[in-house]
């Protein structure tokens, strides 16, 4: 497979735009979107203070990235879970990609800082672990924006979290 933009070897196939990109070409597309997305729904400007929730994967650090290249006032925010491995590695990832690009990051960890961690409150509750782990990120995620005075939370989902989302709160 090509590259819909260079002719090169294609790493990525978006069906849904009927292209295909090299890593190159696709780092641009992705940018491009991404800026696009931020001017035409007016999100935020380049004054505005942003708090990027970051976990380590790829989708927030791709968006943290773009933000800091777009020359944004973007600051990570890391939620230690203490879901053990999981959670150090992330928290790893987080760390270094925060040192490489010389940005500010925030680490709120749970059981330190709240007396539970999501392992122990899904124990102990009535809820289920995904449901007390999306409760309390949303709280903290939005009381760490208040008290730093930021502008803006940004989170980094992808349209398969959204479908994956809506699919489960139908069948439930």
């Amino acid at each position: 497979m090509r590259c819909t933009r260079c002719g090169g070897r294609a790493v990525v196939e978006l069906r849904r735009h009927n292209a295909a990109f090299c890593a190159d070409c696709f780092q641009g597309v992705f940018r491009n979107q991404v800026a696009r997305a931020i001017d035409e729904y007016e999100m935020f400007g380049p004054d505005d203070r942003i708090l990027v929730a970051v976990s380590g994967g790829k989708d927030s650090l791709a968006l943290w990235d773009v933000l800091l290249e777009g020359g944004y006032r973007a600051e990570g925010l890391y939620l230690g879970l203490g879901i053990g491995e999981y959670s150090d590695r992330s928290h790893d990832r987080t760390i270094a990609f925060a040192e490489q690009r010389g940005a500010s990051l925030r680490t709120i960890d749970l059981a330190s800082e709240q007396g539970f961690d999501i392992p122990l409150a899904g124990r102990k509750g009535a809820r289920s672990s995904c449901a007390v782990c999306g409760l309390s990120k949303r709280y903290l995620f939005n009381r760490a924006a208040l008290e730093g005075g930021y502008d803006v939370v940004a989170t980094g989902h992808n349209l398969d979290d959204e479908a994956a989302t809506l699919l489960g709160n139908t069948l439930r």
